[in-house]
């Protein structure tokens, strides 16, 4: 599993993640993939995966549904995601069902998150999504400021701390930076190139 940052504040919304992932091979031998966690959705809006490293290829899907079906507002994202995903599911459990007995364990993570300039007493969203397996299906969570995967209870309170303070999303992100160096050093399945966006009213930028 990788790592996934996220926080929203009062100016916007940053999500950072890291880009390492385990591949297993035909005959089980394990190594390490890089792959791209962040996908821009809309102009003001990512999904970030974190678990296996087939979230990704999910996470494009759900994109191109979004632009295919004209959906632009975070809200709505949040509502076309649940059941979107809940199919997405579905199938890939049909899928493992052909083959090999049922192993509901996906590993599914992901973190949709957003910004919309039309709410400005609530504009930025958080919605996590999660695989549960016994009974298998799809559930969620709205956050309201701070959400890491895996969970960081230091780091999600240091980042807690600078949203209460007020601090800039600069400022958050130099801590999120920071965390994600710390996590790196402490765990060889969390490597680079480590990759942060915010969302803010101007739309998505890299930082």
């Amino acid at each position: 599993m990788g790592q996934l940052i996220a926080c929203a504040a009062a100016e916007g919304v940053l999500v950072g993640t890291d880009s390492r992932a385990e591949f297993f091979e035909p005959y089980g031998e394990e190594r390490f993939i890089t792959v791209d966690r962040l996908v821009p959705v809309t102009s003001h809006a990512v999904l970030a995966s974190a678990g296996n490293w087939e979230a990704g290829s999910i996470c494009k899907e759900f994109a191109d549904f979004v632009q295919s079906e004209g959906i632009t507002d975070v809200d709505g994202l949040i509502e076309a995601a649940i059941p979107f995903f809940t199919g997405k599911y579905d199938e890939i459990l049909r899928k493992m069902c052909e083959h090999v007995p049922p192993d509901p364990v996906v590993n599914m993570y992901l973190v949709l998150a957003g910004y919309n300039p039309k709410t400005p007493e609530k504009p930025s969203r958080l919605l996590v999504i999660w695989d549960r397996p016994q009974p298998p299906k799809i559930e969620y969570n709205q956050v309201t400021q701070v959400f890491t995967l895996p969970r960081r209870l230091g780091l999600e309170f240091r980042l807690n701390q600078l949203v209460q303070q007020k601090a800039s999303l600069a400022k958050i992100a130099e801590a999120a930076k920071a965390g994600m160096q710390k996590l790196a050093a402490q765990d060889e399945g969390i490597g680079p190139p480590f990759r942060y966006l915010t969302i803010t009213a101007a739309g998505l930028a890299d930082v």
